[in-house]
């Protein structure tokens, strides 16, 4: 079964969309909507008919006949595109960002809920790496028994591409959104409220506030300490972040390289004065046939032949984005905001 797909985007990672669905065997394009500059690199690369490339999105939506529409347009036109291609009666793949503000959220929940029988999925590719599907089977295992903290540091240098270095709080309102997911996909459990403070180190290329310090109360009393900066200087993390992860029976680290350790708590008997070697195993991660994005769409056309419902369904997704919001309204008012 061929997925008809129209989409709608070219920059960055609308490129990398329109790879991903030429060469994939389930999928064809339908329409490519883009610049006059983007279309013509794309029909020239990929010999791409000019009949089924736009300039207007609207006219892409409003002239394809598709299955399924890829939403990788500026944050700002994604509602507008949401609504128009599931009044054409399309499904959604949408990139980040979901929406522009909780209002525009809350405007799109309730379009979808006018279209119940068309699925409408975030891409939050984080979730379907290696490593990160190694630790959510391990918590789920029981390896570390009740999980009640969490420990997230995130550390990265400055990336001011198009529209980041007029943000006001660069992290949370770019990156964080992956690392508010991992911690639901991890824990199963949703935020109840954020405390979360922001700041910019005197040397850091952003005018905006790159540093985010916040406490994150979930259900299951697990409580989250996230200390983020988007300035850093000398070690980095990975773009997932270092995570520790404890429970009553030790610990899970995800480090740097991307490997995964389980720690196994060892009750000591007496006072220990210094530093001793603890002992960590690493736990192997899954041999997965697809990753990140290509996951994601297999996914996603699996769960329209089967009728189901993708794993970061508008619905779902809208949680992890909820977090962003109260962590933003938090740092902004310095007050603890609910979910």
């Amino acid at each position: 079964m061929k997925h008809r797909i129209l989409l709608l985007g070219l920059g960055f990672w609308g490129s990398r969309w329109l790879e991903l669905i030429l060469n994939t065997e389930r999928s064809e394009l339908a329409g490519v909507a883009g610049s006059a500059e983007e279309l013509k690199q794309a029909c020239s690369r990929y010999d791409l008919d000019p009949a089924i490339t736009f300039t207007d999105f609207r006219e892409a939506i409003a002239k394809t006949d598709a299955e399924i529409a890829v939403v990788v347009l500026p944050g700002v036109l994604h509602l507008e595109a949401d609504r128009l291609a599931l009044e054409k009666g399309m499904n959604i793949i949408t990139e980040k960002p979901l929406a522009m503000n909780q209002e525009q959220a809350d405007e799109l929940m309730r379009l979808k809920a006018a279209y119940p029988k068309q699925q409408f999925m975030t891409s939050q590719n984080y979730r379907w790496r290696p490593h990160n599907q190694a630790i959510r089977n391990a918590i789920q295992s029981g390896m570390i028994g009740k999980v009640e903290s969490i420990l997230l540091e995130f550390r990265q240098q400055e990336d001011l591409q198009g529209y980041r270095a007029g943000l006001e709080m660069p992290l949370l309102q770019d990156v964080s959104i992956h690392h508010f997911d991992l911690i639901r996909f991890f824990t199963g459990a949703d935020c109840i409220d954020v405390s979360c403070q922001v700041w910019r180190p005197s040397w850091s290329l952003f005018q905006g506030k790159p540093n985010t310090d916040g406490i994150l109360h979930m259900e299951q009393d697990i409580t989250v300490v996230y200390n983020g900066s988007w300035a850093a200087r000398g070690r980095e993390t990975s773009w997932d972040g270092n995570f520790v992860i404890t429970g009553n029976k030790g610990c899970i680290v995800l480090e740097n390289d991307n490997r995964v350790y389980f720690y196994e708590h060892q009750k000591e008997d007496s006072v220990v004065i210094g530093t001793k070697k603890q002992e960590r195993v690493e736990i192997q991660q899954p041999d997965m046939k697809y990753t990140e994005m290509e996951y994601g769409f297999h996914m996603f056309m699996d769960t329209l032949e089967k009728g189901d419902r993708p794993e970061t369904a508008l619905e779902d997704n809208y949680k992890s984005f909820r977090m962003v919001m109260a962590a933003q309204e938090s740092a902004e008012t310095g007050r603890t905001v609910s979910c």
